[in-house]
């Protein structure tokens, strides 16, 4: 998920703000590309184990900041996900490189004619890592039914918010029984993170707040080492049941700026990476250097915190809205290479808004609203991280205001830092800030982060709209697409109304 400046001033990335390159002679596996529609409700079984296959022993993968959370029910960024989607296993998951939906620890799995209960067998011999001993159904039970906790207070807790309990009839064997349909069960919850199966002896062992930097899984790979901003090093797990991982290590290495990362690959000391956009053509004529273009829902925003009493005037937020010229940051950010969106639901999954207005910029029109505010100056902060693409979002929208009257002072955070800058009681103080959000393919992963219960957590915006929660939760439960489609639509009218993004 990029981004424009209202909801509106919205700018999605066609490309995900990035193209993926790899060296020719690594021959890593590219990310999956994002489909047009969900993906099929029917899993399919993998590929039977074969023998560790011979080739490259550690590739060198850059991340685009460090982990901080790999628990799944408190995973804060992309991050966090491609390190523990390594470790953990779940019933299912997506394939490799498409939305089909494989068996991974089940057996079999399959959905009542009601929709409301999914029975399932796992495979015998599935060995937890560090000698925990065999996965069984009460991990399942345990893994899923702790999102659903008050106790727990899970940051995910919508991914399995029509879950009722798990039933464990053996060793093996469980269902899965819900409250109602849910729609996105097999899109955004089994398949994904929220659907990792945790060792329940070991997590109740060393405790939550430890497990978020120190897991273990039933996966291919063993979370081994962690130098906090250096390294991550997952080693190949001689045990696994299925197929196993192509390299003995993998080490994954945050850098946060794209143009630091072009260095370091050119200088031979990354396997694969992202780039920027304005640098594609140049990767593109490259020699020894493979450059892999994959679509992504990921999307990025400025987005406003209304709740500081700075923004709590529409009319300053209009004024804003109008006063930032959102393709003159793509063409300075990405050389006008992406195209900007003007809806929260991207295009190909049900709940777009394909007729959403698009404002352009209009200096006369911010000023009235601004006159409106009772305002002529206005001083404001936005934060963001500490990279080219941002600091130049920055840029540009801060020569944008100033014509407007509104004095916008930057400031660059290392991710670590920026990531923590909404959560709790703190997150009042907040102004403008810079974001993006990944996304999966059902319309609630958009949707979700802007609900009142999520203030202080992931909703920045600070944004409490009864109505839009009262949608969402009537989007979670409707099976009928074109129900859903007008959910979401008017979802995204109450978005754009507000006026906060």
């Amino acid at each position: 998920m990029v981004e424009k400046l209202s909801r509106r001033d919205f700018i999605r990335l066609t490309g995900g703000g990035s193209a993926l390159l790899v060296l020719s002679a690594c021959g890593a596996t590219p990310e999956p590309a994002a489909p047009a529609a969900a993906p099929t409700a029917a899993p399919t079984s993998p590929p039977a184990p074969t023998a560790t296959p011979a080739g490259p022993k550690l590739v060198k993968i850059r991340l685009y900041g460090d982990i901080q959370n790999l628990d799944p029910a408190f995973r804060i960024s992309q991050n966090d996900d491609v390190v523990a989607n390594c470790v953990h296993d779940g019933l299912v998951r997506y394939a490799a490189d498409s939305y089909e939906i494989v068996n991974q620890l089940a057996e079999t799995i399959e959905t009542s004619e009601d929709g409301l209960t999914i029975s399932f067998k796992l495979k015998e011999g599935c060995q937890w890592h560090d000698g925990y001993g065999e996965v069984t159904t009460e991990d399942v039970k345990f893994s899923f039914e702790r999102f659903i906790d008050p106790n727990l207070e899970a940051a995910y807790a919508d991914d399995w918010a029509l879950l009722d309990h798990v039933e464990i009839e053996d060793e093996y064997r469980g269902k899965i029984v819900l409250k109602e349909p849910f729609a996105p069960l097999w899109s955004t919850t089994l398949p994904v993170a929220s659907g990792s199966v945790l060792c329940k002896k070991y997590v109740e062992e060393v405790g939550v707040e430890a497990y978020a930097t120190k897991i273990i899984g039933s996966g291919p790979y063993l979370f081994s080492e962690w130098q906090p901003k250096q390294k991550i090093v997952l080693k190949r797990n001689p045990d696994y049941y299925g197929e196993p991982g192509v390299w003995d290590e993998i080490h994954l290495i945050p850098i946060e700026d794209d143009k630091a990362a072009e260095v370091a690959i050119e200088a031979g000391e990354l396997d694969f990476s992202r780039i920027s956009i304005p640098s594609l053509q140049r990767f593109e004529e490259h020699p020894s250097l493979d450059v892999i273009k994959k679509p992504s829902l990921r999307y990025r925003w400025i987005g406003m915190n209304i709740e500081n009493p700075k923004l709590q005037d529409i009319n300053v937020r209009m004024a804003i809205r109008y006063g930032i010229d959102v393709p003159s940051i793509l063409q300075a950010a990405y050389m006008g290479q992406v195209d900007q969106e003007t809806t929260l639901v991207p295009p190909g999954l049900v709940g777009h808004w394909a007729d959403a207005p698009k404002y352009e910029r209009d200096v006369a029109k911010a000023k009235e609203y601004m006159a409106k505010a009772g305002l002529e100056t206005l001083d404001l902060r936005i934060d963001a991280q500490d990279t080219v693409e941002y600091r130049t979002w920055c840029e540009v929208a801060q020569q944008n205001l100033k014509e407007v009257g509104i004095n916008l002072t930057i400031n660059l955070m290392d991710s670590s830092s920026f990531w923590t800058i909404g959560a709790g009681d703190e997150g009042v103080n907040v102004e403008l800030f810079t974001n993006n959000y990944s996304m999966q393919p059902d319309p609630s992963w958009a949707t979700m982060w802007f609900t009142c219960d999520q203030i202080g957590v992931w909703n920045w915006q600070r944004w409490c709209s009864s109505e839009f929660d009262e949608l969402h939760k009537q989007g979670l439960k409707t099976m009928d697409d074109e129900e859903r489609q007008r959910i979401y639509v008017d979802m995204e009218k109450l978005y754009d109304a507000a006026c906060h993004s």
